[in-house]
């Protein structure tokens, strides 16, 4: 809804400025000219070149990110898979661990790690 009220007072500013300013101009890019454009026509025409340039940045941008994301999701899933085989290992030395306490008979040192 916001949008909505957003893009309508937007294009009443738009339709204000176009009728104040109807003086016609001519536009020269390079060794073209082109005659006859009221300045409205201009300046509204920058605008949304800006825009489109503006979202094509921003599109780029989203590309780059995705695949720095991606990037980062596959080192997660990496270090998962590492921390999984980890406590697998600490599980074995833990049980390796109690067998051979069992073995030697030995006193439990409580002080121990």
């Amino acid at each position: 809804m916001a949008t909505l009220i957003f893009t309508v007072l937007f294009g009443l500013i738009i339709a204000f400025f176009a009728t104040q300013n109807t003086a016609v101009i001519s536009l020269k890019f390079l060794n073209y000219q082109i005659p006859g454009i009221p300045t409205y026509i201009v300046v509204v025409g920058a605008l949304l070149v800006g825009l489109f340039l503006s979202w094509i940045i921003s599109f780029v941008n989203d590309i780059a990110t995705g695949f720095t994301m991606r990037g980062k999701d596959s080192k997660i899933k990496d270090y998962k898979k590492e921390n999984a085989e980890l406590l697998k290992l600490n599980h074995q030395l833990e049980l390796e661990n109690t067998r051979l306490k069992a073995e030697t008979d030995a006193p439990s040192d409580d002080k121990s790690l």
